[in-house]
């Protein structure tokens, strides 16, 4: 029974020696960052039968394990890309948001400052001083807004470098888990790889920071991993490769692809702001609400450029001259032309601004069906709608209905669209970058109108008639100036407006549209007031250049609501931009600390079954020590035992 003895404590001396290496290997490791802790799993050896009974013969390792539980692990990683997203989203907004008010505070001065100018001019037209200092501020507000878009637009050209970035990142990761998987499965033939096995799971939860993923583990003990539960990103061994590639059709807009290393010509588009996780953040910021608002503010500045443009046009500047325009011609053929993207190069648009007021600070595509016909879809929200062939015009003209444009299309040679052709329509993303002064001089600035109404002393009405022109080049030639307007009886009770030219022809004859209006050629007379029967106005050329009557008009722009459809003024359009991103951002914050809260519970769920206790470990040093100091005790006594045995003779 000695040699038996010896064997038993052995036995207990190598067990015991492997549960302080395994506890020491803890210990060490109780800052390693995704560490299971291990434990040593211990068994009974066979026992021996002699004499009629069964006498143990010692332990044996049958195992060394992690504490590991999948579905803790699940979790964690599910948590782990939520706030990861949440958070990166967060601290995009962020920025954009002190961008924004900033940036809106500066306009806001600036229009202000421009305001005064224009008052100034108002009330001494004929003053040089105060129309240099209008077109001084007027270009103050045009740098602002240039300043605002090469700040955004540097913000997207970064965006999409970390968009590359990420995607050569996320390949290392898969490179990695695949690699990982091979070396498990090799050393799994000769027991856990319990160290390998965490850093693959380490490496599974850098991945799920950057995208959201799945994983699905084999019998083999390979792990594979899904994009979004869809595409193969590690399959077994193999690593698939992610891609950024230019945009299409604006090549300027990264993209992502997959790609398989071993059959490299096919490659997988992916939908960058499905993908979850700080990569997709990166999408849904810089295509969700970065470029939206790069067009919401442009819209801005195209509204404040065409209402100034269209006022300059009616009146003459101190020489007399007609009125040029005050800042840049909002639907010049370069600026139509740079609103529009398509991935055919037979294909060009020219996209015109037909209504500042309606313009949406949207961005659409349009893609070309086998029929003619064309998928009309809203990019921010995603609503569609079809535009049938037999609504597009001759020319190639499309004009969605309502929002403040139209495109026209031309194919280089025709039938150069093919079914499935992308396109993008921007009406307004570069509206704040196209903004500038186009005057020189003071003097240019058309303060005084074209045209007056003068009533007759004898009327009887309130009506106090305003008179403006709808186009740059009048349809009426001087010599059929003045008009005359006269309320007269309609035959039946009621008044007719007629307008006759110089030498008593008839211009017009009716009743004013819904808005109290009456327009002819290129006249439009707002009656402002209630005309009575038999009232006159005569309606001829302003008399001198220096008159205020045009600059009047510039003056009731800071309180005019005529962007978003007649709801907003200049001041209104820009404060909704900047509180919606304030908004946005403080939303974004509660998402983000929300995240935060549920993978923190997540993670403490996992650790505590997986994490390193020291308490815990140095009450085991101690018992796993004794038991050892135990065991080679009972080794000491099989050898004195064995020594007494060989004494006797």
């Amino acid at each position: 029974m000695a040699i038996d003895m010896y064997q038993t404590g052995v036995s207990g001396l190598l067990a015991a020696q492997s549960q302080l290496a395994t506890t020491g290997h803890n210990i060490a490791n109780v800052n390693t960052e995704g560490y299971s802790r291990q434990r040593v799993e211990q068994l009974a050896t066979d026992s021996l039968y002699s004499g009629g009974q069964f006498y143990g013969t010692g332990t044996k390792v049958s195992d060394v394990t992690r504490l590991y539980q999948e579905y803790a692990f699940r979790d964690v990683l599910i948590n782990n890309t939520e706030k990861a997203g949440a958070e990166a989203l967060y601290n995009h907004l962020s920025f954009l948001d002190k961008s924004l008010t900033n940036v809106n505070t500066g306009i806001s001065s600036s229009l202000d400052d421009l305001y005064s100018a224009i008052s100034a001019v108002v009330d001494n037209p004929g003053n040089l001083g105060n129309r240099d200092l209008m077109l001084t501020n007027a270009g103050d507000v045009a740098n602002y807004f240039n300043e605002l878009y090469s700040a955004l637009d540097q913000e997207m050209n970064i965006k999409n470098r970390d968009i590359s970035s990420r995607a050569d990142h996320v390949t290392t990761l898969a490179a990695g888990i695949a690699e990982l998987n091979q070396q498990i499965v090799n050393a799994g033939q000769h027991g856990n790889p319990n160290d390998l096995l965490d850093q693959r799971d380490r490496l599974i939860q850098k991945l799920g920071q950057e995208v959201h993923i799945t994983t699905v583990k084999d019998s083999k003990g390979m792990v594979s991993v899904m994009l979004g539960g869809r595409e193969p990103l590690v399959a077994g061994n193999q690593a698939f490769t992610l891609e950024a590639r230019p945009g299409s059709p604006d090549q300027q807009q990264t993209e992502l692809y997959l790609s398989n290393p071993r059959q490299p010509d096919f490659s997988t588009r992916l939908k960058g702001g499905n993908l979850g996780g700080e990569l997709g953040a990166l999408f849904s910021y810089r295509d969700q609400i970065l470029g939206p608002t790069l067009s919401e503010m442009g819209k801005t500045a195209l509204g404040i450029a065409d209402a100034f443009n269209d006022i300059q046009r009616q009146g003459v500047d101190l020489n007399g001259n007609p009125g040029l325009d005050l800042f840049n011609d909002i639907n010049a053929p370069d600026a139509q032309a740079r609103r529009f993207y398509s991935d055919n190069a037979g294909v060009a648009g020219a996209v015109e601004i037909t209504d500042t007021g309606a313009l949406t600070g949207g961005e659409y595509q349009l893609k070309y069906q086998a029929n003619g016909d064309y998928v009309f879809t809203d990019m921010v929200t995603g609503t569609q709608t079809t535009v049938a062939a037999a609504d597009i015009g001759a020319d190639g003209k499309i004009s969605p209905e309502g929002l403040g444009f139209s495109l026209t299309l031309t194919e280089t040679p025709p039938g150069s669209l093919a079914p499935g052709d992308e396109m993008l329509v921007r009406p307004s993303r570069q509206g704040a970058s196209d903004f500038k002064v186009n005057l020189n001089t003071g003097d240019q600035i058309a303060a005084s109108s074209r045209l007056m109404a003068s009533p007759n002393g004898d009327n009887t009405g309130t009506a106090n008639p305003g008179v403006s022109l709808t186009d740059g080049t009048p349809a009426l030639a001087d010599a059929d100036y003045p008009l005359t307007l006269k309320v007269e009886d309609d035959g039946a009770g009621g008044l007719v407006y007629n307008v006759l030219d110089q030498g008593g022809a008839s211009l017009f004859s009716g009743v004013p549209d819904a808005d109290g209006n009456i327009a002819f050629n290129d006249v439009q007379i707002s009656l402002n007031g209630e005309a009575e029967l038999f009232d006159q106005f005569q309606i001829k050329a302003a008399a001198g250049s220096g008159n205020n009557t045009n600059a009047l008009a510039f003056a009731e722009l800071q309180n005019r609501k005529w962007l978003n459809n007649g709801k907003s003024t200049v001041t209104d359009s820009l404060n909704q931009t900047t509180v919606g991103i304030g908004s946005l951002t403080y939303n974004q914050k509660v998402k983000a600390q929300a995240a935060g809260v549920a993978y923190e519970q997540s993670h403490d769920r996992m650790l505590s079954t997986s994490g390193v206790n020291l308490d815990e470990e140095a009450a085991n040093l101690l018992r796993f020590q004794q038991s050892y100091m135990a065991a080679a005790r009972v080794v000491t006594v099989a050898s004195e035992t064995m020594n007494t045995l060989l004494q006797i003779r």
